[in-house]
């Protein structure tokens, strides 16, 4: 995928100050907020770039962070990095229902479903820990939600990009599956804990954010 890049990278403080928090809670979770240049169709092609993006974004950022915060990184033609076990290609889009977007949204009850964010954001292996509990952790996660571009309205689109994976991934023989995932990163979550990679389309706002999160105990 050797095409013009048609994404920038927004809400660098807001990103930065938030992930800073998450992470010293303990959440495991990476992500980055994107705009589409002017006169830019979304479409799948157009997630599937923004999945590049993120990946870039954290190589430079752990390279340059100064370049990184100052979003003055990314190149007018994306090249993938040759050491990166990566084949974008190869990853199943599948967008997400109405109902199963109003369920990333739940915090009341942590047993609604296999696309429950609010668990996954709480419950890494060693359990995310706010120092005002339970209210910090909702109102952390609730403006999270909010500069993702998560929200109960009908034009949202969210892409699933790691359903076909099981977390169990390992067969019962101790071979390894037929298919790997389709970046090396998930590797490590597929042992135990899980993996997440969704895309965000919020028209209104007009964000296309990246959430990704693979870790095991």
């Amino acid at each position: 995928m050797n095409d013009p890049f048609l994404l920038s990278v927004i809400e660098l403080e807001k990103t930065a100050s938030l992930r800073e928090r998450m992470l010293k809670a303990g959440c495991v979770f990476e992500f980055v907020v994107f705009e589409p240049l002017a006169e830019v169709v979304v479409d799948e092609h157009l997630h599937r770039q923004a999945l590049l993006g993120m990946g870039h974004y954290f190589g430079v950022a752990y390279k340059n962070p100064e370049l990184a915060r100052s979003g003055g990184y990314l190149p007018g033609v994306y090249n993938p990095d040759p050491e990166l076990d990566t084949d974008i290609e190869r990853a199943v889009a599948t967008q997400l229902s109405p109902d199963e977007i109003l369920n990333l949204t739940v915090v009341q009850d942590c047993k609604q479903g296999p696309l429950e964010l609010y668990e996954a954001f709480c419950n890494p292996p060693h359990r995310a820990r706010f120092k005002g509990g339970e209210a910090e952790s909702q109102s952390v996660f609730g403006e999270w939600l909010q500069l993702l571009g998560i929200e109960l309205q009908d034009d949202i689109v969210v892409i699933n990009w790691v359903s076909n994976y099981e977390t169990k991934w390992m067969t019962y023989d101790g071979n390894p599956p037929v298919e790997l995932p389709w970046d090396d990163y998930f590797s490590f979550g597929l042992e135990r804990w899980g993996i997440w990679c969704l895309t965000v389309w919020n028209p209104r706002k007009r964000t296309l954010s990246v959430l990704t999160a693979s870790t095991s105990d």
